[in-house]
Parts: structure tokens; sequence; C-alpha cells
């Protein structure tokens, strides 16, 4: 890879005073389009464009598990990832999926609860991605829900247990390198915090919170409502708030809150489940979520012209008063996702079930979220020598992917090609950068809008195949939801392996390449599209 670095840093400093030659002349004749542009360069006498389709194999392939969480090389962090799904997603084309959240908690600045401290309400806080709109007509805020795929109606369950896995941070096999967390891990349920049916509810913005200032933990004598004009909707479940008295503020003496350390051996975390045959899945903002517990304490007071304690007096010291407290213990530290997927019933399963990778599919299933992926095998039976042998001067080539009329889902609004065999990126994700890169994104109809094809752009990666002095192997290709980490790294050098991270549950199904010629969709199976030039002598 360094000499193939090398090489490429070469190229691109030939090919960018090209390219910007092109781009000026496009600017004075902007009536051609790009490829026109190139074409017109070359084709003269000497020359002659040409144009060929190369028929590939693609099929399907089953993702078992995809990588949860991040390994920061600087912090030792395992904790990188942003994104977390929790919820229910069903679909007629890749089955149901069915996740769950498992993280650390940490340690608010202070954790002394004081003298007499009895419970209130302890609420488990989740904030949403939302986006605040125009007020509704009674003044009341109105916001619209991000990051949510599936049935919103559907009612499905949400539960809360003290986690008994200690999540590491380093690789107990291996203690020099960081854990990886996959989403297919088992974790230890415990106590059961709470259980409920649960929608999501743009509308849930205020709190209410049980009061007991009563030392007894029993009588409820005030309820705070807790809403501020800038509030935005968030989940709040509410925690069994036994468990919290007896785990937390009745062992605030014990050392339990000395350290973090400390604390995440003793409350390893918690597991929030969800179950059900339906029902929406959340990308939420678990970096602000919290578990507060509201409570109450005796804090002595000197009087100062109040009679505080009713005794007709206004200069008492030393008086108890029951005060109002909260503190919130922050998700902090490692965090993990679960997924569980069950294809029973769909058309992905179906397909796995009775697939031929030797000649191809005529539909391919892309998922997210440890779903499914897509591989594609070039040149299958040419003679790739015959072709090196013809010295072709690549033009570009692509690979376009069109959607298939079946697919019912929401479609990702991007896709990831990648060599399968390296688990690597394609040459040109480094070399075409800086112009329009490798592509991979949806483009829709220009009618209806309607989501149409992906196209990749592998001109480079084609051209180094086929060169006639030191080509590059021949690999299988894979395809797969893009996601943020597949880009990559500025700051690391040779950056060019694949990330299996994946927490994007989106899914399309393409047009394989397993058409007759007498097919409707013949013309839009996938196919590799290939424009060259050669010399006429």
């Amino acid at each position: 890879y360094n000499f193939l670095f090398m090489t490429i840093k070469i190229v691109n400093s030939v090919k960018y005073i090209g390219l910007s030659a092109l781009l000026l002349f496009s600017i004075i004749a902007c009536e051609r389009d790009f490829e026109n542009i190139g074409v017109g360069l070359v084709d003269n006498n000497q020359f002659e464009t040409k144009d060929s389709i190369f028929e590939v194999i693609a099929y399907n392939k089953n993702i078992e598990a995809s990588l949860v969480n991040q390994d920061n090389p600087a912090t030792r962090d395992l904790d990188g990832l942003t994104q977390y799904l929790l919820g229910i997603y069903k679909s007629n084309n890749f089955g149901l999926l069915k996740t769950s959240f498992i993280t650390q908690i940490g340690l608010p600045s202070s954790t002394k609860f004081g003298d007499e401290a009895s419970i209130d309400t302890v609420i488990l806080n989740i904030p949403y991605y939302a986006k605040k709109l125009v007020k509704n007509a009674d003044g009341t805020p109105n916001f619209r829900l991000d990051s949510i795929l599936g049935n919103r109606d559907a009612a499905y369950t949400l539960s809360v247990y003290r986690s008994g896995t200690f999540l590491n941070a380093l690789d107990p096999s291996d203690p020099t390198k960081p854990k990886k967390y996959f989403s297919d891990e088992n974790y230890t349920k415990e106590t059961m915090l709470y259980s409920g049916t649960f929608k999501p509810n743009k509308n849930d913005t205020a709190l209410y919170v049980k009061r007991r200032t009563l030392n007894n933990d029993i009588d409820v004598d005030d309820i705070d409502t807790i809403k501020t004009e800038a509030a935005s909707p968030s989940i709040k479940l509410p925690l069994n708030e036994s468990f919290f008295k007896n785990t937390f503020i009745d062992q605030q003496d014990n050392g339990i809150f000395d350290s973090f350390d400390v604390f995440s051996n003793y409350f390893r975390g918690i597991i929030i489940e969800a179950d059900g045959a339906d029902g929406s899945l959340m990308t939420l903002a678990m970096a602000n979520a919290t578990i507060t517990i509201y409570y109450t304490n005796t804090i002595l007071k000197n009087e100062s012209g109040t009679d505080l304690n009713d005794n007709g007096t206004t200069d008492d010291t030393d008086v108890p008063i029951r005060t109002k407290q909260k503190m919130a213990f922050p998700f902090t530290g490692l965090r993990a996702s679960k997924y569980v997927k069950d294809n029973t019933g769909s058309e992905l399963s179906a397909a796995l079930s009775n697939q031929n990778t030797a000649i191809g599919e005529k539909k391919l299933f892309v998922q997210g979220a440890a779903g499914s992926m897509a591989i594609i095998e070039l040149f299958k039976d040419v003679d790739l020598d015959a072709i090196r042998d013809k010295n072709w001067l690549i033009n570009e080539a692509n690979l376009v992917f069109y959607i298939d009329e079946t697919t019912v889902d929401s479609v990702p609004a991007r896709l990831q090609l990648y060599n399968l065999d390296y688990n690597s990126q394609l040459i040109d994700v480094f070399t075409e950068a800086q112009i329009s890169g490798i592509g991979g994104f949806l483009e829709r109809e220009n009618v209806h809008n309607k989501p149409l094809k992906y196209k990749f752009r592998i001109t480079d990666y084609i051209s180094d195949v086929l060169k006639s002095e030191d080509p590059i192997e021949l690999k299988k290709l894979a395809l797969k939801v893009f996601h943020p980490t597949d880009v990559p790294s500025s700051t690391i050098v040779n950056d060019t392996l694949n990330k299996d991270f994946s927490w994007r549950a989106k899914g399309v199904v393409l047009k394989g390449n397993e058409y007759m010629s007498s097919d409707a969709g013949f013309n839009k199976r996938v196919k590799l599209e290939i424009s060259y030039t050669i010399d006429k002598e």
C-alpha cells in the first residue's frame, strides 16, 4: 500500500493539472458535458473512443454482526460513536430488527445526598433528535422528530435493566488492544428498573416530578412541573425508586462514588431493551441522556427574620428544613448496541435461501445495522490479458445500480462500494476525492422525484486492473449502506481499511444482473460500463 499511495500521489499531480485544463475548457464550452470533453481532446485521426459493456455477477450476503463502538487510538476510549439505535423496525423486504442500548453511567460533580435523604422520583431522560417548528395556534411549542424509521403509531415495549456485564475498555485476551463490541454480543440483565408500552411522542416536553418532602419515602405531597420555553421533546421513563434509594442514596458513605472505576464496577450500567412485533426505530442523542434522581434532604438553616419552624420566633439557628434536590448521572464511559434480526418470511430470507452465486441474482438486498450486503464480481470469464494487450486508455468506468420497484422502505441516501477481499477502499476514493468522488449517492427521477439509482465511478480502479504493465489483481467488491465513518481519516496515514460500523437501518432492493434480454428490467440490470480510447494503429 505504501507503493500504491506513492503512485497515487504522482498520478494525482499529473491528473489534477490535466483536469484543471479540462475544467477551464468546460467553462468556455459549457454546452458539452464532462464526458464529451474528455473524448474530444483525444478524438482525432490517430485515436478512437469506444464504449463496452461487461456483464457482472452480483448476489446477496447476510451480515451477521457489525461493530457498534469505536476505537479512539489516542485515548483508548471505545466510545467514539454518537449514533445509537433503540426500537423496532419491521420491513417486508428485510424482516424484523429489534435493538437495545447498553451504557455505563458516569458520576456527577458531587455525589453527596446529604442528611435524611428520601427518594422522590427517578427519571431516565433521553432526548430525541428534533427540529423546532413554528408554534401551534394555541402558542404551544411544535416539534418534528427526526431520525425515526418505521411505524410510529405501533406501540411496543421498552424495558430498563441493571446490567450485570462489565464493559471492558481493553480486550481481556490482549490487554494491549481496546475491546471491540459487535451487535450480536450478549449482556446479562439483572434487576428490572422499568417496563412499559412506548410510542414516540413529539409533545413529550414536560416532566412531572412527584415530591415526598416528608421523610418517609411514601407520601406524595407535591408535584413539580419542569418545563422551559427551550425544552425539547425527550423520552422520560420513571425508574424504580426503591432500587435507587437502596443502591445509591443509602450507599453514599460506603465509597462506591469515590471514582468512576469503583462506581462502574459496582453499578455496571443499564440495558434499555425494545421488544415487540412492530414499531419505530429511533436514532437518539444518547450522549445527552441522563438518569436524574429527584430527592429531598434535610438542611440546617439559620432564621433571619423568617419563622422557618413555626415556633413564634425568627432568630433560631440550625433549623432543619426539608429541601428539594436533584442529582443527574450522565451516560458516559463505554456504550454499545445490540441488534436482534429475524428475517423469517421476508423477501431477503427467500433470496438468501435460494440464491445462485455462480450466475448471480435478480434482486440485491442492501440494508444497514447488521442487515445485508451485495457481492459484485467483475469480468467473470473474461480474458483480461487479451484486453490488457490492447492498451486501452480508460476514460470512464461506471457501475450503476437501479432500484427495484419492490422496494417499500425508506432508502439510504448513499451506498458504499469497496474491496471485499482486502476490506479496503477503492483507489478512486482517494484519486477522485477533490473532483466528483466515487459517487454512490441516491439519484432521483426528475419528474416524480422517485428514487432511481446509485452510480459508482471506478475509473482508476478499472484502469489499474486493465493496464498492460503491473496490473493489480482483480478482487470481489462489496456494496453496503454508507456511514460517515466510511470516510477515510485525513489524520491517519494510509487509512485504507473499510470500517465495520453500522447504525443506519434503512435498506434498498436493487436490480441485480440475472435478467434475460427479453425481461422488462434487462436494460436496468447492473453492469460495468467502460468508455475507453485506443490507438487506431
